[in-house]
C-alpha cells in the first residue's frame, strides 16, 4: 500500500548511519517478483504492509525487455495483479500474465500466455504500534503455463522489513528462498529507497539480486538497479513507473527493462 506523505520531518544522523548499513547488507538484490500477487510501495520491491482487510487492489502492470545479445531480443509483457485484503495484516494474490512476446533475428515472433504467480503475506510486527520496523512473512507458487519445458517455482518463504525514517523516507528490503521443480533452488532479495519529493510523488531507487542453481545446469546469477517513481495522484490510483538495467550477470544475458503498472485500490 502506498500513502500519500503530507507531513515531512527531519531525518537523524542516526537514521542515515543505519540506512547505509542496512544498504550494504542487502545490496546483494534482485529486480523480480520474487513472490507474485503481493502488495508493493516502490516500483518492485515488496513492502510489509498489506491490503486493508475487504478491499482489493488491481494493477495492470506492463514490461519492455532488451536482451543484450547478437540477436537483438525484443520481448513485451502485458498482466494484471489482484491482491486482496483476506484479514486484518493478510492478504492473498495472483499476477496473470496475459501476454507473453519475444521476437529477434534469430526466430519468429512468438506470443503466448505467461505464467501464473500467487502468493501471500502475512505483517506480523507493525512500525505504527511501537516497534522499531515492520515484518511480514511472504511465500508463493508459480504455476508455468508457457509449455513443458518451463519449471515449478514454490518459493518457500521468506521476509519483508520496512521502515519508514519520515514520512518522506522509507525503505523496504525482502529475500526469499524457493524450490525450482527438478531439483533446482533460487535466492532472490531486494531493497528500495524512496522518497517523496512532494506528497504526490514518490523518487525511487532500489537493487536486486537473483541468484539460480538447477540440477545439472549452471548456475545463474543476475545483479541490477532500478530508477523509477510512484505516484499517488488519488487515493484510489498509484501510477509507477521503472527502468532496470542489468549491471551484472553470470551465464545468461544482460538485459534493460522498461516497467509501467497502475495501481488501483477499491
Amino acid at each position: 500500500m502506498r500513502e500519500n506523505k503530507m507531513k515531512f520531518r527531519y531525518i537523524s544522523a542516526f537514521n542515515i548511519f543505519a540506512v547505509s548499513v542496512l544498504s550494504v547488507f542487502v545490496m546483494s538484490a534482485r529486480n523480480a517478483y520474487a513472490v507474485g500477487g503481493i502488495s508493493n510501495s516502490k516500483v518492485f520491491v515488496p513492502s510489509a504492509e498489506t491490503v486493508p482487510q475487504k478491499h482489493v487492489e488491481i494493477e495492470p502492470f506492463f514490461s519492455f525487455e532488451f536482451v543484450d545479445d547478437r540477436d537483438n531480443t525484443f520481448r513485451f509483457g502485458g498482466g494484471v495483479r489482484f491482491t486482496v485484503g483476506a484479514l486484518k495484516n493478510i492478504e492473498l494474490g495472483a499476477n496473470v500474465n496475459y501476454l507473453n512476446h519475444e521476437n529477434s533475428d534469430l526466430t519468429d515472433q512468438v506470443n503466448d500466455f505467461g505464467d501464473i504467480e500467487s502468493g501471500l503475506k502475512y505483517r506480523f510486527l507493525d512500525q505504527s504500534e511501537k516497534y522499531p520496523f515492520s515484518l511480514a512473512y511472504q511465500g508463493g507458487v508459480s504455476f508455468p503455463t508457457s509449455g513443458e519445458d518451463t519449471p515449478w517455482f514454490i518459493e518457500i518463504g521468506g521476509l519483508i522489513l520496512t521502515k519508514e525514517f519520515s514520512d518522506q523516507f522509507s525503505i523496504d528490503t525482502d529475500f526469499v528462498f524457493g524450490i525450482v521443480e527438478d531439483d533446482g533452488w533460487n535466492f532472490i532479495s531486494n531493497i528500495g529507497f524512496g522518497y517523496y519529493v512532494v506528497p504526490w510523488f514518490q523518487a525511487v531507487i532500489e537493487g536486486a539480486y537473483a541468484y539460480e542453481d538447477l540440477d545439472g545446469v549452471q548456475s545463474k546469477q543476475v545483479f541490477n538497479v532500478t530508477s523509477g517513481f510512484t505516484s499517488p495522484v488519488t487515493d484510489w490510483l498509484t501510477i509507477i513507473i521503472g527502468l532496470t538495467p542489468d549491471l551484472y550477470a553470470d551465464n545468461t544475458d544482460k538485459e534493460v527493462i522498461i516497467t509501467s503498472a497502475f495501481t488501483f485500490l477499491f
